[in-house]
């Protein structure tokens, strides 16, 4: 499904990080683009299978700019050495929990959730877990979500969130910052078409980790 020719663009731009070769190569950046929208346009369409409120997103409302803001950075690199996504009801920008993919040769891996909240965004899940945590529970400590994923990842707190005591009975979800399923797909063969039926099983069995969130800020 994905191209040789994408992944050796992107192993080429890693070792040439620069305006010049990327101008000079812009022909090759273009037809990898597209190689990868084909890709989102395909996996949209089959998550909004299971996920309604994917129906109608098209694949330029989820793609990120290859284009890195360099302003604060120590690194002045001026691209990004990887394709990426961001699928979800309210566009690739919006606190929506939305299904991630992650295209970079030797790091490629799929995910979803929601990361970095704002406080009140981050108070509303945490009170949500508090008043349905089984729910939870029952989610990232079943079969099928330890199968794709392992465990629910995302940044934690060493110590209880302001607000909650150490000992509280849900310390151990409290303590998150983010709410993330993920896996990579480094041992997979990328450029095959069983990419497809893998990745969209792989969304399918986060998709009531996704409704937990949603009920959560809304």
């Amino acid at each position: 499904m994905i191209e040789k020719s994408t992944l050796n663009f992107l192993s080429e731009l890693k070792q040439n990080n620069n305006r010049t070769w990327f101008n000079d190569h812009k022909d090759d950046y273009k037809a990898a683009l597209a190689n990868f929208t084909d890709l989102v346009a395909i996996l949209l369409h089959n998550i909004a299978g299971f996920d309604k409120r994917l129906v109608g997103v098209l694949p330029k409302e989820c793609l990120f700019r290859i284009y890195r803001d360099v302003r604060f950075s120590k690194d002045k690199s001026p691209y990004k050495t990887w394709f990426s996504a961001s699928m979800n009801g309210g566009g690739k920008n919006t606190l929506f929990p939305g299904y991630y993919i992650h295209l970079e040769p030797g790091n490629t891996y799929l995910g979803g959730g929601i990361w970095h909240p704002p406080k009140d965004i981050l108070d509303n899940i945490r009170e949500y877990i508090i008043a349905h945590h089984p729910e939870l529970e029952k989610i990232v400590l079943g079969k099928t979500f330890k199968k794709h994923f392992g465990e629910m990842g995302g940044e934690q707190l060493k110590t209880a969130p302001k607000g909650y005591p150490k000992d509280h009975p849900q310390i151990r979800w409290l303590r998150y910052k983010d709410f993330l399923a993920g896996c990579s797909k480094n041992k997979l063969d990328i450029t095959s078409d069983k990419i497809i039926p893998d990745f969209s099983s792989d969304y399918k069995a986060m998709f009531s980790f996704m409704q937990f969130l949603r009920q959560a800020i809304l």
